[in-house]
């Protein structure tokens, strides 16, 4: 029998008495009864501590190369305690879209819902944006580096931020053993028990934010994150017959650049993966390592 997604089928209530363990109960993240921005400022405690700001970002572009734009954008920005973790304030959401300068695809319309009449005359407030920024925040996005590339090249003056990929930067299972690093927030969530609607950006941002909250250790972790540096190891040219090789190692495939690639921690580790790559790839300088910094993005190493 098929139920509608926002409705739990209290008729199935007997059945869950008597076989509890085929069931599962979720409850719904609690932050996301704040996605209509109504709500904020919302000041959780009154205190005289120096807090550290945090601004948690989404977006949905045109597409993933470098002449597709931002066709939605979404801010919330919030106040932790650094020592203790706790959510001080959640601050002001500024939530905009902004018409591209090219028709929206098709697929992207029927993903989305977004369609070219929808955005029609609208754009970005650059003094509103910059205004959430004046404070030196960390930028918090499940989308990382790929969204700081999109807001750095839209707002091209917003530049030198502590950027955290809160999917992969942050060492999850070191705060609950549920938890795992790179697996997605939806999972994430799932695993504690909790859901939301994934198919909306503001509800994404505001389901971080509260994951943050929720789980003591994390923010610190976050704060550790952002001045942690980390490397990208490419593998161009990489032979077709060890792609399955590649994937079980932790790389993943860059639609863009068109080669695998893996985030890694520490020099030892550049090391040990250039060396197990030059014996993957047809060429030996096929192997190119760039290093993350959370405030300046990517150089090469």
């Amino acid at each position: 029998m098929a139920y509608e997604y926002n409705h739990f089928p209290l008729e199935l209530i007997p059945e869950i008495v008597a076989h509890p363990e085929d069931y599962r109960v979720l409850s719904r993240v609690p932050y996301t009864e704040y996605a209509d921005g109504s709500h904020f400022p919302l000041v959780f405690r009154e205190t005289p501590e120096p807090a550290q700001s945090f601004v948690f970002l989404e977006m949905i572009t045109t597409g993933t190369r470098r002449h597709d734009s931002i066709l939605e954008l979404v801010l919330v920005k919030c106040s932790f305690l650094p020592d203790s973790g706790e959510i001080v304030s959640i601050d002001r959401m500024v939530h905009r879209y902004e018409a591209p300068r090219y028709q929206i695809p098709s697929y992207v319309s029927k993903a989305t819902g977004i369609t070219n009449e929808s955005v029609s005359g609208q754009s970005f407030d650059y003094r509103e944006i910059e205004s959430l920024m004046r404070d030196d925040p960390i930028i918090v996005s499940t989308r990382g580096l790929r969204a700081r590339e999109f807001f750095e090249r839209r707002f091209s003056s917003l530049r030198g931020f502590r950027w955290v990929n809160s999917v992969y930067d942050v060492r999850w299972e070191n705060i609950d053993d549920r938890l795992s690093t790179g697996s997605p927030l939806q999972i994430s969530c799932e695993r504690l028990g909790f859901f939301f609607r994934n198919n909306r950006i503001v509800e994404t941002a505001l389901v971080n934010l509260w994951l943050f909250s929720y789980l003591k250790g994390s923010v610190q972790e976050l704060i550790r994150a952002s001045s942690r540096v980390e490397y990208l190891v490419w593998a161009y040219t990489a032979r077709f017959e060890v792609k399955e090789e590649l994937k079980f190692s932790g790389y993943q495939w860059n639609r863009e650049r068109k080669c695998w690639y893996k985030h890694v921690y520490t020099d030892e580790e550049v090391r040990a993966e250039t060396e197990y790559l030059r014996e993957k790839c047809s060429t030996p300088d096929a192997v190119k390592v760039e290093v993350l910094d959370s405030r300046k993005g990517l150089t090469t190493a």
